[in-house]
């Protein structure tokens, strides 16, 4: 259950693309620096945030996963466990729109 070392050890990649309102920016990015340590301490995970070059208010978050079981046991926990569903409704509503998702496997 150790997160991956480098990129080179992830076998999953999660993104989520999101976008926030120019006026909820500031509690976006405090919410990921308080959220990151909870989703990680599943095990297995290392998440990361990009800021689209482009548009300071879209994003990437990024979640690096060792294996698919650390990806599986990451996203139960989101409901399972209360306070990362809690963190999950926080972030649904930090959101301008719904995130775009994909999930991406190493071959």
């Amino acid at each position: 259950m150790a997160a991956p070392a480098t990129l080179e050890d992830a076998a999953v990649v999660l993104h989520l693309l999101i976008e926030v309102a120019p006026d909820r920016r500031a509690d976006f990015l405090a919410f990921c620096r308080r959220a990151f340590p909870v989703y990680e301490s599943v095990g297995g995970l290392r998440m990361a945030l990009y800021e689209d070059a482009a548009d300071p208010n879209k994003f990437d978050e990024a979640g690096y996963y060792a294996s698919m079981d650390d990806y599986r046991r990451s996203e139960a926990a989101l409901e399972s466990d209360p306070a990362q569903a809690a963190l999950i409704r926080e972030w649904r509503a930090l959101l301008k729109g719904p995130p775009q998702v994909r999930v991406f496997v190493r071959r």
